[in-house]
């Protein structure tokens, strides 16, 4: 199976880039190359060919960059770090998304993030909350 999957929709191309490493990463960056930084720090987070820990720190950092397409796309990262590598420094990372939580920008991405890390780290409670969840919801019985 290919890893660079391109799937069409109406007017945008949406693609898994290629595995990158934190230097392709901060390299982009430092020549404000913001597109080909975006597609590396995804390329970093997709594949699980890293260290998780220094994709964990590259992430962390990525989440306070002054551009906010590279801060939210670090919140994105860190829950697709969480779904492929299954392990984090959980504390710092959930941390460091609920403070992202309450920036305009990111306040989604991270959201989505800590609900990963939650259905990845931790499945059972994932499941429960969701059967929980379901239940107290009448509507969605029908």
């Amino acid at each position: 199976m290919s890893k660079d999957v391109t799937v069409r929709h109406e007017h945008h191309v949406f693609h898994n880039p290629p595995s990158a490493t934190p230097a392709e990463v901060r390299a982009a960056l430092d020549r404000g190359d913001i597109p080909v930084a975006l597609d590396a720090t995804v390329g970093t987070a997709l594949y699980g060919d890293g260290d998780w820990k220094e994709l964990q720190e590259l992430h962390l950092q990525l989440l306070k960059h002054d551009d906010r397409q590279v801060s939210a796309l670090a919140a994105t990262c860190l829950g697709h770090l969480a779904r492929v590598y299954r392990q984090l420094d959980e504390r710092r990372v959930v941390t460091a998304l609920h403070r992202a939580r309450s920036v305009p920008h990111i306040s989604g991405t991270a959201a989505n993030a800590l609900e990963d890390i939650e259905f990845f780290l931790h499945p059972q409670r994932a499941r429960w909350r969701g059967r929980v969840w379901k239940a107290i919801r009448p509507w969605t019985w029908i």
